[in-house]
């Protein structure tokens, strides 16, 4: 049974959280954070995570996560941006709702996320080892139905354009 739950995806520095908590708000939905579900089960920040246990605990704890949202219905859900990137992810977030996938320019995307800070993937990564990243993510962020382009816009226009989609798509009363 296909659930009606939103579910957005893409780059870190997308715009995933921010504009998940506006949609989620302008629904009247509610707003879960794959990252947040991971914290708040394990005690200790995603960079403590990442320094403590390794990068393969903390994808270990992306796949926990994912079996737990099956439980979900009628949510806005915004998933770590390397959330989708193993196989068969993409498909079982398909099977959750309609899956958002966030692009923009991965120049712009890089810059955002340099900004927030304390982003274990950015660490010791040149702009060209995030563009390789990017790429290598793309085959599976091209799986969601809807794509919403976020280069040179804000949170309320990007908010707007998924609206739209959603309702172009029927996927769900938006």
């Amino acid at each position: 049974m296909r659930r009606d739950n939103i579910i957005l995806v893409g780059f870190m520095g997308a715009g995933k959280s921010v504009c998940g908590r506006l949609l989620a708000r302008r629904l009247g939905r509610c707003f879960v954070e794959t990252d947040d579900v991971i914290v708040a089960g394990e005690g200790r920040s995603i960079p403590e995570i990442f320094r403590d246990a390794g990068e393969p605990r903390f994808r270990q704890l992306e796949a926990d996560t994912l079996e737990s949202l099956k439980l979900k219905s009628g949510e806005v859900i915004a998933t770590g941006g390397g959330l989708p990137c193993r196989e068969g992810r993409m498909e079982r977030l398909r099977e959750l709702g309609t899956v958002v996938w966030l692009d923009g320019d991965v120049r712009e995307l890089y810059e955002r996320a340099s900004r927030i800070g304390n982003r274990p993937m950015l660490e010791g990564r040149s702009l060209a080892d995030i563009e390789e990243l990017y790429r290598a993510r793309q085959r599976y962020y091209r799986r969601a139905h809807i794509t919403v382009d976020t280069t040179g816009i804000g949170a309320d226009q990007v908010v707007a354009r998924i609206l739209t989609a959603l309702r172009e798509a029927h996927a769900v009363r938006a």
